[in-house]
């Protein structure tokens, strides 16, 4: 007996130790790759925020760095703003209402908040508004600004919006909506009978032990959490903790065809399925990626902007996981096209662009010409879009923009003969058309 009592814990222990070798096998190397890029380049000097890696339960890697704003360095539960990030609860609290029989994604605002005050956007229906085809479009500009700290509960949002006009009709199009989340959050109020804090609070974050996530600012996003909470997060999702399978599974899929499901971004990245969602404001940034059929779980979250190092961070680790896509090149040579610029100047610049086939994103690059802009350094912020408009010179938009910035900087005979390129290239251009009258030249 003594014997085949060794036998059977010889054998449990070969196969929870082959168990653990398997899980740190499938993605080590990757984890390695991306720890070596940290370490050994500009990348993680940049970067300030905490990073989870895991496979299903297992956490496989963590780490933080930089500092906050008291300069005190970030730690694993360093509590980070979570932005956009938080749609994905109120998104699975809907779907929760759903399975109580108390919601259905074919009610409309009307059905369920009666004394909604715009008629037009009673008719929109809650699958709409989880995927951003409602026509409802945003609540932030400079009168929401000056009053923001007024706002204490969900309905102090809707004067900053209830009133406009819908953008399309609902459904025929997509058009991402934080207007539209804080309408599924006085939904979630309405039918639970308790605030939105509150429900969360009850039917998500305590049940799963969350307990350094929130309070949550708004049913749209904004709160705090930790990486390892969102960990926690994504496991019970994939276990089926908070909502069924069926519920995940309509989240997770592309009913429009617009990248998006029910509170949830979804992309194909070289075949893999990828899901979750991001959030970013100037000084936050962070993302959750899960992956269809596979227990991989890659959280990042920063104390900076998106472009501040954030992004750079996780376009490299998506790289090393999934491989590369168009999308992740045109990212990575931007990087490398301005990071030229800023320590050899424009004409080495100009000539990697070149051997990169002219291959950058426009947006990320325009981005860096604003930050010039406003640093006041227009003749930097014309460089850079001289070089977009070299990677994109069959395109009008880059000439127009050029010719603004060139105009703001007095440079007037360069931006009317860039407006008029642009013109070339879209003769309906009717910024262009106005600012060459005002200048003279029609």
């Amino acid at each position: 007996m003594r014997n085949l009592t060794t036998v059977t814990l010889l054998f449990i222990c070969l196969v929870a130790c082959q168990k653990n070798v398997d899980s740190q096998s499938r993605y080590s190397e990757k984890i390695d790759q991306i720890k070596l890029l940290l370490d050994s380049t500009d990348l993680g000097k940049n970067y300030s925020g905490s990073l989870l890696i895991a496979d299903g339960k297992d956490i496989l890697w963590q780490e933080s760095y930089g500092a906050g704003g008291d300069n005190s360095p970030n730690q694993i539960d360093t509590k980070y703003d979570i932005a956009s990030m938080g749609k994905m609860f109120t998104a699975v609290s809907i779907m929760q209402l759903i399975e109580a029989h108390k919601l259905s994604l074919d009610q409309t605002i009307g059905e369920i908040l009666q004394d909604y005050p715009n008629e037009e956007a009673k008719q929109i229906t809650l699958k709409q508004l989880l995927s951003h085809t409602s026509g409802l479009g945003d609540f932030f500009g400079p009168e929401f600004d000056q009053n923001k700290a007024s706002i204490k509960s969900l309905s102090d949002y809707l004067p900053y919006f209830v009133n406009d006009p819908l953008e399309f009709a609902p459904g025929e199009q997509m058009r991402y909506s934080n207007a539209g989340f804080i309408v599924l959050g006085l939904i979630i109020e309405k039918v639970s009978g308790t605030d939105y804090n509150s429900y969360v609070s009850e039917h998500l974050l305590v049940p799963i032990g969350m307990t350094s996530t929130g309070p949550l600012s708004s049913s749209a996003g904004g709160g705090v959490s930790t990486v390892g909470d969102f960990h926690k997060f994504a496991l019970a999702l994939k276990k089926n903790d908070l909502i069924s399978q069926e519920s995940f599974t309509a989240m997770t899929t592309d009913h429009f065809e617009h990248g998006y499901g029910y509170g949830m971004s979804l992309r194909d990245l070289n075949g893999k399925k990828v899901y979750g969602h991001n959030g970013g404001a100037p000084g936050i940034s962070g993302e959750l990626d899960m992956v269809q059929n596979e227990p991989l779980i890659i959280l990042s979250m920063s104390n900076r902007s998106p472009m501040d190092g954030w992004a750079q961070v996780r376009t490299n680790i998506r790289k090393a996981f999934f491989g590369s896509t168009p999308e992740i090149e045109e990212f990575l040579n931007t990087e490398k096209v301005v990071q030229t610029y800023q320590a050899q100047g424009f004409e080495k610049a100009s000539e990697l662009l070149s051997s990169l086939g002219n291959n950058i994103s426009d947006r990320n690059t325009f981005r860096f010409a604003e930050k010039y802009a406003m640093e006041g350094q227009p003749e930097k912020a014309i460089d850079i879009l001289k070089l977009i408009v070299q990677a994109y010179s069959d395109q009008w938009y880059p000439y127009s923009f050029l010719a603004d910035f060139q105009l703001q900087a007095g440079q007037k005979e360069e931006a009317i003969k860039n407006y008029k390129k642009s013109l070339e290239l879209n003769p309906e251009n009717g910024q262009a058309i106005e600012r060459l009258k005002e200048l003279g030249e029609q």
